[in-house]
């Protein structure tokens, strides 16, 4: 790199967005070592404290992992939470992660809506038409529905997705990064309760049962939207909470 980069913000987010920013770019792959904290910090011109803090930040967010007297390694992209660091993870009550158990229900091609094709940028030729995948899903925790997901991407862009969408776990961004060299840079979420009117399956009728619609969209490095992913979540009060 040439030169430190410019901070502003707080000190230790703005460094742990740094070295995110190098660990999505490609810079240090999955099992790479990361520099050790005092490089780090004359690299980049802060303390080791600050240093420390930031890379503490990627651990919890399963971006690295720490191992005593050996330095710290960029974690494997399949084992990396959902969204994560573009979103949230489950956890219980407790704040104990959760491993949800994801399945594909079904791979649908068909003509994007006007607010699909909008928000992937869908282009085409007057003489093309467009096709956008629909690929639903089910996550499932302690035996229970938890989650209904409809992921949408361009079906040009990514030309045989279906085929490989079924070993995907809580995200689609591996897949992206080892079938089509396409990397996550950002998410952009929304959330909104769901209304009472609304049908869904298996979540409305749990007892306790509370709704909310997420929605993420995901872009690439050249901030290009690489996905639409609309999640309807069914939390029991007790059991359930997104943290960040």
């Amino acid at each position: 790199m040439g030169g430190q980069p410019s901070f502003s913000g707080p000190l230790y987010q703005q460094v742990h967005a740094h070295l995110l920013g190098r660990i999505t770019s490609g810079e240090w792959r999955s099992g790479a070592p990361i520099p050790g904290e005092a490089d780090l910090s004359r690299e980049l011109g802060v303390s080791v404290g600050t240093v420390r803090k930031a890379l503490d930040q990627l651990a919890r967010d399963r971006i690295v992992v720490r191992e005593r007297g050996r330095g710290t390694f960029v974690k494997d992209a399949a084992e990396r939470w959902p969204g994560t660091p573009q979103g949230f993870r489950l956890c219980d009550a407790e704040g104990r992660s959760l491993s949800p158990d994801v399945r594909t229900v079904s791979t649908v091609s068909g003509r994007p809506t006007a607010a699909e094709a909008t928000t992937l940028r869908i282009m085409r030729h007057a003489s093309m038409i467009a096709s956008v995948l629909r690929i639903r899903r089910e996550w499932r925790a302690a035996n229970r529905l938890i989650c209904l997901e409809t992921v949408v991407v361009d079906e040009a862009r990514f030309p045989g997705l279906a085929e490989v969408a079924a070993s995907a776990a809580e995200s689609l961004f591996a897949i992206y990064t080892d079938h089509f060299r396409t990397t996550v840079g950002r998410t952009v979420w929304s959330f909104k309760p769901v209304a009472a009117s609304e049908a869904h399956a298996g979540l409305a009728d749990q007892d306790g049962a509370t709704l909310l619609h997420c929605r993420r969209v995901a872009y690439d490095q050249k901030d290009l939207p690489i996905e639409i992913s609309d999640q309807v979540l069914g939390f029991a009060s007790e059991a359930y909470q997104l943290v960040q």
